[in-house]
């Protein structure tokens, strides 16, 4: 196989190589995303029999935020179809 032919058969595996890396950084995300929600569900839970009403929206306000940080990039690419910097053509 000549130079040329890999070159132009590496080309075209690119965009689905693209695709493929934008889902796994999606299943990832995504992931991430319930998994800090669990976690903010169990410490509300936890918490909600033993705080006062203030502390307990305090603390309610503080998980949101944390978990808004993973919601954040998905809402991005699902609103705006701004992904990660490194899922674009040429990692701009």
């Amino acid at each position: 196989m000549t130079d040329s032919i890999r070159k132009l058969l590496a080309a075209a595996s690119e965009p689905a190589d693209r695709v493929a890396a934008r889902q796994a950084w999606a299943k990832a995300a995504a992931a991430a995303w319930r998994e800090a929600h669990r976690q903010m569900d169990e410490r509300c839970m936890a918490a909600v029999a033993v705080l006062s009403e203030e502390a307990f929206e305090r603390l309610f306000d503080e998980e949101e935020a944390k978990v808004d940080a993973f919601r954040a990039p998905l809402m991005a690419v699902v609103e705006r179809d701004l992904w990660p910097g490194h899922l674009y053509w040429g990692g701009i």
